[in-house]
């Protein structure tokens, strides 16, 4: 039978070493332009995980989303996602938006993902301009000791009604019975 990937191992951390990997690489992003993140700022965030067909299990599977600040003068916003961006492209990861536009907001950004835990990457400006924020976003991971529980996607409906992730059902149906709406 094939599962199409969804019953394949899961990488192995508890929600301390997830931090801790997240953590790392913000501040070896941060080092790269010697800057010290606000620890007073940081918001992290542990949420059960879900499959990409909406599959959930009930083993503990987790990831997380933390996010910290960093005092830089705007001026140089630019010149540090640049060497972050060429320290992220060394360890693997491949960059999927990059942006210094100031006609924009955030005029800099840029967002990787990959490396070798597989971890997504967002640097940019942020309010007041005087401010970098980071933002890491793990895989999902399964903690120590813990047996994966195997399982199955929900049964196909002709017509699906909600996203793929059951944490944005909130935000209502999309499709084409919405395509003349401009607001979806």
């Amino acid at each position: 039978m094939n599962d199409d990937g969804k019953n394949h191992p899961l990488p192995v951390k508890s929600q301390e070493q997830a931090e801790h990997l997240a953590r790392s690489l913000v501040d070896s992003l941060a080092g790269e332009y010697d800057l010290k993140v606000d620890g007073k700022t940081v918001h992290k965030e542990f949420r059960d995980c879900f499959g990409k067909e909406g599959e959930s299990a009930d083993d503990g599977r987790f990831d997380l989303t933390y996010a910290v600040r960093a005092a830089l003068p705007e001026a140089e916003h630019g010149k540090a996602i640049r060497a972050m961006r060429k320290r992220l492209e060394a360890q693997g990861y491949k960059i999927s938006g990059y942006r210094e536009d100031k006609t924009k907001d955030p005029w800099a950004l840029m967002d990787a993902k990959g490396g070798k835990d597989n971890l997504f990457v967002s640097v940019e400006s942020y309010l007041p301009p005087t401010l970098l924020v980071f933002s890491v976003t793990t895989p999902c991971f399964l903690p120590p000791g813990t047996k994966q529980e195997q399982v199955s996607a929900p049964a196909p409906d002709a017509i699906p009604v909600t996203p793929k992730d059951p944490r944005l059902a909130l935000m209502g149906p999309t499709g084409p019975a919405y395509a003349d709406n401009p607001f979806g």
